[in-house]
C-alpha cells in the first residue's frame, strides 16, 4: 500500500490542483506550505508529457504525491503517465465499476492488471532489479481515485469502491451540481445525499473518499462526515485569490 492511504481514523490529506502552470518549483511551494499532494489537470489542462515528467520528476524528489487527472480511460494515457512517475491517476466522471475496472487493469501489472512493461524509466528510479519482483513493489505504489461527479457515478458508488484495485472516491461538487440540475450550489438534498452515499461506500469498501472543491466550509462540512482526502483550490485560483487581496489591502 501507498503510504498516502496508510490514514488512521480523522486522519486526513490535503492537496491542491495544479491547472495550467507547468513550472516544477511551485510543487516545491505546495510541499513547504505543507500540501500533501497535488493533482496535475490533464483533463482540462494542457501540460504536454514532457511537462508532466519534469513535474512528476521534481515531486519525486521531495516526497509529494502526485495524482494526474487523466483525460480519459485510455492505455495510452494511463500507462504513460505512470511510466512517466505519477504515484495516481484520478480518473473523472466514474459512473460504472467496469469503466474503473478498466483504468486499474491499465494502471497495474500482472497479476492485477496488464500494464506494459517498460521499466528502465522514471518510475523504476533507473534501476528495477529484478522484474517479478519490481512489478510487485509498483502495484503496491500505483493508486486510481475515481472521481465521483454524475448521479450515475453516485448510484453505483458502492460498485465502484468494491473493484479490486481502487485506491479511493473524490466527489468532483461543481459537475455533480450540474448533472442535478443546480449548476454550483453544494448544499441541496440531492447534493448531501450523494456526500453520504459516497462515504457509506468507501466505508463500507475500506477505501477512503475525500471532495475537490475551493470551498472550505464545505471541506469541514465533508470532513465531518467522513471524508479524509481533499484538494482545495489550484495555482491560478490560489494567486488570484492573493492578488485580490494584495489590491483590496492597497486600496483599503
Amino acid at each position: 500500500m501507498h503510504p498516502f492511504l496508510n490514514l488512521a481514523e480523522g486522519e486526513t490529506r490535503l492537496g491542491a490542483f495544479l491547472s495550467e502552470v507547468a513550472a516544477p518549483n511551485l510543487l516545491r511551494i505546495y510541499k513547504v506550505c505543507g500540501l500533501d499532494y497535488v493533482i496535475i489537470d490533464c483533463e482540462h489542462g494542457y501540460f504536454s508529457h514532457a511537462q508532466v515528467a519534469a513535474l512528476c520528476a521534481v515531486a519525486n524528489g521531495i516526497g509529494l504525491m502526485t495524482m494526474v487527472r487523466i483525460p480519459s480511460v485510455s492505455r495510452e494515457h494511463i500507462q504513460k503517465v505512470f511510466d512517466l512517475g505519477a504515484d495516481a491517476i484520478l480518473v473523472p466522471m466514474t459512473g460504472t465499476a467496469e469503466q474503473i475496472r478498466k483504468a486499474v487493469e491499465y494502471a497495474k501489472y500482472f497479476p492485477e492488471g496488464k500494464r506494459g512493461a517498460s521499466t528502465m524509466r522514471p518510475h523504476s528510479e533507473y534501476q528495477p532489479g529484478e522484474l517479478s519482483a519490481y512489478m510487485k513493489k509498483a502495484n503496491a505504489r500505483t493508486m486510481v481515485f475515481a472521481q465521483i461527479e454524475t448521479d450515475e457515478g453516485v448510484k453505483n458508488a458502492m460498485e465502484i469502491a468494491s473493484v479490486p484495485g481502487v485506491s479511493g472516491l473524490l466527489v468532483g461538487p461543481n459537475d455533480l451540481s450540474i448533472d442535478y440540475g443546480t449548476p454550483g450550489a453544494s448544499d441541496t438534498p440531492e447534493m448531501e445525499s450523494a456526500y453520504r452515499a459516497v462515504v457509506k461506500a468507501g466505508k463500507a469498501q475500506g477505501k477512503p473518499t475525500g471532495i475537490i472543491t475551493g470551498n472550505m466550509k464545505l471541506i469541514h462540512h465533508c470532513r465531518d462526515l467522513g471524508m479524509q482526502i481533499f484538494s482545495c483550490n489550484s495555482e491560478v485560483g490560489l494567486l488570484a485569490k492573493q492578488l485580490k487581496a494584495m489590491v483590496a489591502q492597497f486600496n483599503g
